[in-house]
């Protein structure tokens, strides 16, 4: 379950999205260079597709064990965000490419959103979509897309090898459910029991109002961190699929990397968590190609990222860190960013000078990190006391999460 939003402004557009999906599978940020592929065929997640001459370079945010991803930026500022969709298309369970790898693909070959949404398409109807999606269990859906640019959004919706594509105006957003009503698209290609169970609606509606009534960046922060309660224990020990921001529950998934793209000045900023849990996360600045963290060229120092963090946001589910008292100190830490990077925009800053700022943010949010070097240690060895759930999915977490 996710959420994917836009936004235009007089001058570009605001992306943001979260990732849910099983609380112990990391969601690395990487930066993969594009350039000359000799074209042999790639190695997608299941199966391999023949590769173009060139390749674009891109920056994903994705399940680590995944090809491809749950959102990501190009090098031409080509942006998407990838959605499960329930539908009553036969044969999900055939390994084809997975939403996640057509959505790396596009990427790789798109210069702009129309030319997202042709890619999109051409692998969609050329290969397929299908296979399990989930990391420690069997999950079947078929995929939507949000894909923008600086200048326009188009959502396209899937069932099988069908599908349909509305531009968007103004705003949007897709939230786990079919909402193209075109040739009843909607209509005769939902599973409406799954569609309900997953609390689509519900979180198509919130992030929908919140997305519209969206002023700057800091709204969509608060967007992206939405709750459908406030109930403290609820919401740090039984999750509900019905929060944009998403706690893990018995049968849902948890929000484990969030992203958003600024579109609106000549040098889009990236803000990235590297980390689940955005109401407990820091959203960071980065530039594309100037690769300070939590963006990575190996995926290995990605997952170190992501885990150490992990270990954090469990100690507060735990209660050994007061989550209000945290939430304070890194809204105040966030803010700092923000502020930070307006004082740049103010200025005429240039690349060099934001990849310094980037660099800086990283530091800082690092350092933050470390103070609390002591919990997270005592929460990998298991020597605090997690909430049943939590102490379960723990016990696995950090094992066999690259290679499945």
């Amino acid at each position: 379950m996710c959420d994917t939003m836009w936004k235009s402004f007089e001058k570009g557009g605001i992306f943001a999205k979260n990732s849910d999906r099983s609380c112990n599978e990391p969601n690395l940020v990487q930066f993969i260079p594009g350039g000359e592929t000799g074209g042999a065929p790639v190695a997608c997640t299941y199966i391999s597709v023949p590769q173009e001459e060139r390749k674009y370079s891109v920056l994903l945010v994705r399940p680590s064990w995944i090809w491809g991803a749950e959102m990501g930026i190009n090098e031409f500022g080509v942006v998407i965000g990838n959605e499960a969709v329930f539908t009553k298309s036969k044969d999900k369970k055939f390994e084809r490419l997975l939403g996640m790898d057509i959505l790396r693909i596009a990427l790789e070959r798109a210069e702009n959103a129309k030319e997202g949404i042709g890619e999109i398409i051409k692998a969609l109807t050329k290969f397929g979509q299908g296979g399990n999606c989930a990391f420690d269990k069997k999950f079947y859906y078929d995929n939507s897309f949000l894909v923008a640019d600086k200048n326009e959004a188009y959502i396209i919706e899937t069932a099988g090898f069908d599908y349909k594509t509305r531009k968007l105006a103004g705003y949007g957003n897709i939230s786990n459910r079919l909402s193209i009503e075109e040739d009843h698209f909607a209509e005769r290609h939902t599973n409406k029991l799954i569609t309900n169970f997953a609390g689509a609606l519900k979180r198509q509606n919130c992030a929908c109002n919140t997305i519209k009534d969206a002023e700057n960046i800091r709204d969509v922060f608060a967007a992206l961190r939405t709750h459908d309660t406030d109930d403290k224990c609820k919401l740090y020990k039984k999750g509900s699929v019905s929060s944009v921001c998403m706690h893990q529950s018995i049968l849902g998934d948890h929000t484990t990397g969030s992203m958003v793209v600024d579109s609106r000045e000549s040098i889009p900023v990236i803000w990235i968590t590297g980390s689940s849990t955005p109401c407990l996360s820091v959203f960071k600045p980065v530039f594309f190609g100037q690769n300070n963290p939590p963006v990575f060229l190996d995926e290995s120092e990605s997952l170190d990222y992501w885990l150490k963090r992990e270990y954090l946001n469990r100690a507060i589910f735990a209660g050994a860190i007061d989550s209000d008292s945290h939430i304070e100190r890194i809204r105040d830490l966030e803010e700092d960013f923000i502020s930070g990077y307006e004082a740049l925009l103010s200025s005429g800053a240039g690349i060099q000078q934001l990849a310094e700022f980037s660099k800086k943010c990283a530091e800082k949010e690092e350092a933050f990190i470390n103070g609390y070097s002591e919990i997270i240690e005592d929460v990998k060895n298991r020597s605090i006391k997690l909430p049943g759930l939590w102490a379960k999915k723990t016990k696995k977490l950090g094992i066999n999460v690259i290679k499945r």
